[in-house]
Protein backbone atom coordinates (compact mmCIF):
# COMPACT_ATOMS: atom_id res chain seq x y z
CA UNK A 1 0.00 0.00 0.00
CA UNK A 2 2.29 3.30 -1.66
CA UNK A 3 0.91 6.40 -1.29
CA UNK A 4 2.46 8.87 -3.31
CA UNK A 5 6.15 10.81 -1.95
CA UNK A 6 8.03 13.93 -2.22
CA UNK A 7 11.24 15.62 -1.47
CA UNK A 8 11.66 16.20 2.07
CA UNK A 9 11.07 19.44 3.51
CA UNK A 10 12.27 21.30 6.61
CA UNK A 11 8.96 21.85 7.61
CA UNK A 12 7.34 18.16 7.72
CA UNK A 13 6.37 16.53 10.46
CA UNK A 14 6.57 12.26 10.19
CA UNK A 15 5.72 9.62 11.86
CA UNK A 16 7.28 5.85 12.00
CA UNK A 17 6.11 3.08 13.93
CA UNK A 18 3.77 -0.31 14.41
CA UNK A 19 0.25 -0.87 14.36
CA UNK A 20 0.09 -4.33 16.68
CA UNK A 21 -3.05 -6.27 17.13
CA UNK A 22 -3.74 -8.04 20.14
CA UNK A 23 -5.53 -10.90 18.73
CA UNK A 24 -7.36 -11.76 15.39
CA UNK A 25 -10.48 -9.61 16.38
CA UNK A 26 -8.99 -6.11 16.86
CA UNK A 27 -6.74 -7.53 13.34
CA UNK A 28 -9.91 -7.85 11.42
CA UNK A 29 -11.38 -4.41 12.58
CA UNK A 30 -7.77 -2.99 10.89
CA UNK A 31 -8.46 -4.90 7.64
CA UNK A 32 -12.38 -3.67 7.68
CA UNK A 33 -11.72 0.38 8.26
CA UNK A 34 -8.16 0.47 6.85
CA UNK A 35 -9.23 0.88 2.62
CA UNK A 36 -11.30 4.02 3.83
CA UNK A 37 -8.41 5.29 6.41
CA UNK A 38 -6.04 5.33 3.68
CA UNK A 39 -8.32 7.22 0.88
CA UNK A 40 -9.46 9.72 3.31
CA UNK A 41 -5.54 10.39 4.65
CA UNK A 42 -4.32 10.41 1.09
CA UNK A 43 -7.31 12.93 0.02
CA UNK A 44 -6.11 15.71 2.87
CA UNK A 45 -4.08 18.29 1.47
CA UNK A 46 -1.04 18.69 3.95
CA UNK A 47 -0.24 14.53 3.28
CA UNK A 48 3.00 13.86 1.44
CA UNK A 49 3.15 10.10 2.06
CA UNK A 50 0.51 7.50 3.96
CA UNK A 51 1.32 3.95 4.29
CA UNK A 52 0.08 1.14 6.73
CA UNK A 53 1.45 -2.28 5.20
CA UNK A 54 1.06 -5.92 6.87
CA UNK A 55 3.72 -7.63 8.24
CA UNK A 56 5.09 -11.46 8.05
CA UNK A 57 2.73 -11.01 11.37
CA UNK A 58 -0.76 -11.13 10.79
CA UNK A 59 -1.10 -9.05 13.74
CA UNK A 60 1.56 -6.25 12.85
CA UNK A 61 1.61 -3.45 10.67
CA UNK A 62 4.43 -1.07 9.70
CA UNK A 63 3.36 2.75 9.56
CA UNK A 64 4.74 5.69 7.99
CA UNK A 65 3.34 9.32 8.04
CA UNK A 66 4.36 12.44 6.17
CA UNK A 67 2.73 15.37 6.51
CA UNK A 68 3.77 19.19 5.37
CA UNK A 69 3.79 20.97 8.45
CA UNK A 70 2.61 20.41 12.20
CA UNK A 71 -0.81 22.16 11.09
CA UNK A 72 -1.69 19.68 8.86
CA UNK A 73 -0.51 17.35 11.15
CA UNK A 74 -2.85 18.18 13.55
CA UNK A 75 -5.62 18.48 11.61
CA UNK A 76 -4.82 14.91 10.62
CA UNK A 77 -5.07 13.50 14.49
CA UNK A 78 -8.22 15.51 14.91
CA UNK A 79 -10.21 14.01 11.84
CA UNK A 80 -8.91 10.25 12.66
CA UNK A 81 -9.66 10.85 16.55
CA UNK A 82 -13.86 11.44 15.02
CA UNK A 83 -13.40 9.11 12.41
CA UNK A 84 -14.76 5.58 12.08
CA UNK A 85 -11.46 4.27 12.20
CA UNK A 86 -10.16 5.65 14.94
CA UNK A 87 -13.40 4.82 16.79
CA UNK A 88 -12.65 1.18 15.86
CA UNK A 89 -8.97 0.68 16.39
CA UNK A 90 -9.10 3.75 19.51
CA UNK A 91 -7.87 0.38 22.01
CA UNK A 92 -4.75 -1.39 19.81
CA UNK A 93 -1.53 -0.66 20.55
CA UNK A 94 0.73 1.44 18.53
CA UNK A 95 4.46 2.12 19.07
CA UNK A 96 5.04 5.32 16.82
CA UNK A 97 7.75 7.87 16.63
CA UNK A 98 7.00 11.28 15.61
CA UNK A 99 9.55 14.02 14.39
CA UNK A 100 9.29 17.56 13.13
CA UNK A 101 7.02 19.06 15.72
CA UNK A 102 8.15 22.17 17.99
CA UNK A 103 5.42 21.40 20.40
CA UNK A 104 6.76 18.07 20.88
CA UNK A 105 8.16 17.83 24.06
CA UNK A 106 4.94 20.20 25.80
CA UNK A 107 2.16 18.79 24.06
CA UNK A 108 4.04 14.66 25.07
CA UNK A 109 3.99 16.02 28.41
CA UNK A 110 0.81 17.51 28.54
CA UNK A 111 -0.96 14.73 26.71
CA UNK A 112 0.63 12.36 29.28
CA UNK A 113 -0.05 13.88 32.66
CA UNK A 114 -4.33 14.30 31.21
CA UNK A 115 -4.03 10.15 30.45
CA UNK A 116 -2.24 9.59 34.01
CA UNK A 117 -5.26 12.16 35.14
CA UNK A 118 -7.81 10.11 33.54
CA UNK A 119 -6.04 6.56 34.80
CA UNK A 120 -7.07 7.35 38.34
CA UNK A 121 -10.44 8.78 38.02
CA UNK A 122 -12.50 5.99 39.38
CA UNK A 123 -15.21 6.41 36.84
CA UNK A 124 -12.96 5.43 34.20
CA UNK A 125 -10.98 2.52 36.48
CA UNK A 126 -14.27 1.07 36.78
CA UNK A 127 -14.62 0.43 32.87
CA UNK A 128 -12.34 -2.06 31.30
CA UNK A 129 -14.03 -0.04 28.28
CA UNK A 130 -12.06 2.51 29.32
CA UNK A 131 -9.00 1.35 30.52
CA UNK A 132 -8.03 -1.03 28.04
CA UNK A 133 -7.25 1.98 25.08
CA UNK A 134 -4.84 3.79 28.01
CA UNK A 135 -2.58 0.80 28.34
CA UNK A 136 0.20 -0.71 26.22
CA UNK A 137 -0.45 -4.48 25.34
CA UNK A 138 3.19 -5.13 26.89
CA UNK A 139 2.68 -2.70 30.32
CA UNK A 140 4.27 -3.94 33.49
CA UNK A 141 3.49 -2.33 36.85
CA UNK A 142 5.11 -3.25 40.32
CA UNK A 143 2.78 -2.57 42.80
CA UNK A 144 3.45 -1.54 46.33
CA UNK A 145 3.24 -4.69 47.55
CA UNK A 146 6.33 -5.65 45.13
CA UNK A 147 3.76 -7.53 43.15
CA UNK A 148 4.18 -7.62 39.14
CA UNK A 149 0.78 -6.62 37.58
CA UNK A 150 0.27 -7.66 33.30
CA UNK A 151 -2.54 -5.65 31.63
CA UNK A 152 -5.17 -8.18 31.95
CA UNK A 153 -4.18 -7.75 35.87
CA UNK A 154 -4.50 -3.87 35.84
CA UNK A 155 -7.95 -3.84 34.35
CA UNK A 156 -9.83 -6.71 36.19
CA UNK A 157 -8.00 -5.08 39.48
CA UNK A 158 -9.10 -1.31 38.48
CA UNK A 159 -12.35 -2.90 37.75
CA UNK A 160 -12.88 -4.15 41.07
CA UNK A 161 -11.62 -1.85 43.49
CA UNK A 162 -11.84 1.61 41.64
CA UNK A 163 -11.60 3.45 44.73
CA UNK A 164 -13.35 6.43 45.91
CA UNK A 165 -11.96 9.51 44.92
CA UNK A 166 -8.96 10.20 42.05
CA UNK A 167 -6.70 11.17 45.28
CA UNK A 168 -4.06 14.26 45.08
CA UNK A 169 -1.38 14.51 43.00
CA UNK A 170 1.77 16.90 44.57
CA UNK A 171 5.81 16.93 43.29
CA UNK A 172 4.85 16.83 39.87
CA UNK A 173 8.09 16.31 37.88
CA UNK A 174 8.31 14.99 34.14
CA UNK A 175 11.04 14.11 31.71
CA UNK A 176 11.03 13.34 28.26
CA UNK A 177 13.09 9.86 28.00
CA UNK A 178 12.31 9.27 23.88
CA UNK A 179 10.79 11.73 21.03
CA UNK A 180 7.39 9.85 21.89
CA UNK A 181 7.91 8.63 25.39
CA UNK A 182 7.57 10.71 28.98
CA UNK A 183 8.23 9.59 32.58
CA UNK A 184 6.20 11.55 35.04
CA UNK A 185 6.83 10.88 38.63
CA UNK A 186 5.02 12.75 41.24
CA UNK A 187 3.36 11.74 45.16
CA UNK A 188 -0.29 10.47 45.13
CA UNK A 189 -2.44 11.11 48.46
CA UNK A 190 -5.32 8.70 48.15
CA UNK A 191 -7.82 7.00 50.82
CA UNK A 192 -5.36 8.19 53.65
CA UNK A 193 -2.21 6.63 51.99
CA UNK A 194 0.74 8.41 50.39
CA UNK A 195 2.99 6.78 47.58
CA UNK A 196 5.62 7.70 44.91
CA UNK A 197 4.90 6.72 41.39
CA UNK A 198 6.25 6.44 38.15
CA UNK A 199 4.86 6.29 35.05
CA UNK A 200 6.12 5.64 31.62
CA UNK A 201 3.64 6.97 28.88
CA UNK A 202 4.41 6.25 25.15
CA UNK A 203 3.14 7.03 21.43
CA UNK A 204 -0.06 9.35 20.41
CA UNK A 205 -2.09 9.38 21.80
CA UNK A 206 -0.21 8.30 24.77
CA UNK A 207 -0.35 4.90 26.49
CA UNK A 208 1.03 3.60 29.68
CA UNK A 209 4.08 1.41 29.66
CA UNK A 210 5.13 1.03 32.80
CA UNK A 211 4.25 1.79 36.09
CA UNK A 212 5.27 1.92 39.83
CA UNK A 213 3.90 2.53 42.81
CA UNK A 214 5.97 3.09 46.27
CA UNK A 215 4.78 3.87 49.94
CA UNK A 216 6.05 6.81 51.42
CA UNK A 217 6.60 6.69 55.65
CA UNK A 218 4.18 8.64 57.53
CA UNK A 219 5.70 11.47 58.81
CA UNK A 220 8.20 11.29 61.75
CA UNK A 221 9.03 7.64 60.63
CA UNK A 222 11.97 6.45 58.62
CA UNK A 223 11.92 5.12 55.60
CA UNK A 224 14.58 2.51 54.30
Amino acid sequence: MTSRSTPPRDSEVTLSGELRCADEAEAARVRAHLPAHLALTRAEPGCLAFDVDPTDDPLVWRVGERFVDEAAFDAHQRRVAASAWGTATAGIDRRYEIRGRSRDAAALVAAAWAAEQRLLDPVVRRNPAEVEPLLSEDIVEIGQSGRRFTRDDIVAALHADPGASAGEIGERSSRVVAPDTVLLDYVLAFEGRVSRRSSLWRGVPPRLVFHQGTPVPPRGRAGT
